[in-house]
């Protein structure tokens, strides 16, 4: 009896010793996320409130503030919200605090409820918003003239103001978009993005002979002409393959917000309900519209696409469709 009872004692004593572990192991399990939350909080909170010199990063600071506060909303300029503080700061962007940007960008949005009772936001006129933050005479002078003086700026310091073919392209794919973005929900920046980026610049061969823009491919649903040319798949594959021909490139930009619509695929991941260009560009890659993938095998179509809106102020076309006339 006195052996089984030691025995007993040893395996109670095991336990008492092991729970006892698992709670310091808790404790400390929970010291250390809380420290890391703190951490986390206090950066989040010296990110908005400290004054900070951007003016090694300026058009990124601006355009990622633009993204942040118009994601799931509607797309508002960096141009102007960085037009804005030139006017407040004087031009000297060593000291911004990024709450107060973000308080002046809230100031665009306005919330409204389409016929069917849906939120659905739109964006005031940058004219309405200095109105609205207090600016002067002089004060909307300088905004407006800064706005000016940054028209040809971009990130990718992507100047193509002596480009003059790339200038006619994106004119004429830019204005013809925005009637697809009335009539599909397709965000112009997306389908001018697309238009680059499938098309180079409209100097592809399948552009040129058939005014394809898209890459669009000829299956068994179209009943129009078509063409047989070589193009790319995955990472560096080649296929022969039969793609769509249209008689303008027009009829082109037309046929690619119906051809999104009627695949459902596009739908069911989410392209017509995304009303930002990174969630629009990630639902057409999730769709499979494209099979492009880097080295490692993983898709890259929507990065490509978001660069290219983003070195280019693509972003600036859904700002349009979106402002209160």
């Amino acid at each position: 009896m006195g052996k089984k009872k030691i025995k007993h004692l040893g395996k109670k004593k095991y336990r008492n010793i092991m729970k006892s572990s698992l709670n310091k192991v808790g404790i400390f399990i929970a010291i250390t996320v809380s420290i890391v939350a703190l951490v986390s909080i206090t950066k989040y909170v010296e990110d908005l409130y400290k004054g900070k010199n951007i003016s090694g990063n300026t058009i990124e600071f601006y355009m990622n503030i633009a993204d942040e506060i118009g994601e799931g909303k509607a797309q508002l300029s960096w141009k102007e919200l960085l037009a804005i503080d030139m006017v407040k700061y004087n031009k000297d962007l060593t000291s911004i605090k990024k709450k107060e940007v973000i308080d002046v960008g809230k100031k665009f949005i306005v919330k409204e409820e389409n016929k069917d009772g849906v939120a659905v936001y739109k964006l005031k006129t940058f004219d309405k918003v200095l109105d609205e933050i207090g600016f002067d005479k002089v004060e909307k002078n300088n905004a407006n003239m800064y706005l000016e003086d940054l028209k040809n700026t971009s990130l990718g310091g992507a100047n193509i103001e002596n480009q003059k073919e790339k200038i006619n392209f994106l004119k004429n794919i830019s204005e013809k978009s925005k009637a697809n973005y009335y009539e599909y929900g397709i965000l112009p920046s997306i389908t001018t993005a697309q238009a680059i980026l499938e098309s180079g610049w409209g100097q592809s061969s399948l552009t040129k002979e058939s005014n394809n823009i898209f890459g669009i491919k000829a299956d068994q649903r179209w009943n129009g002409k078509r063409v047989e040319v070589s193009t790319g798949e995955n990472y560096n594959d080649r296929i022969v393959a039969s793609f769509r021909v249209y008689n303008s490139i027009e009829d082109s930009i037309k046929d690619q917000g119906k051809f999104l619509v009627e695949n459902k695929r596009y739908s069911e991941n989410g392209l017509f309900k995304a009303t930002h260009y990174t969630t629009q560009a990630k639902a057409l890659e999730d769709a499979g519209y494209s099979t492009k993938k880097n080295k490692s095998g993983e898709p890259i179509y929507a990065d490509m696409l978001i660069h290219l809106i983003r070195d280019y102020n693509l972003q600036l076309l859904d700002r349009e469709v979106e402002t209160i006339k």
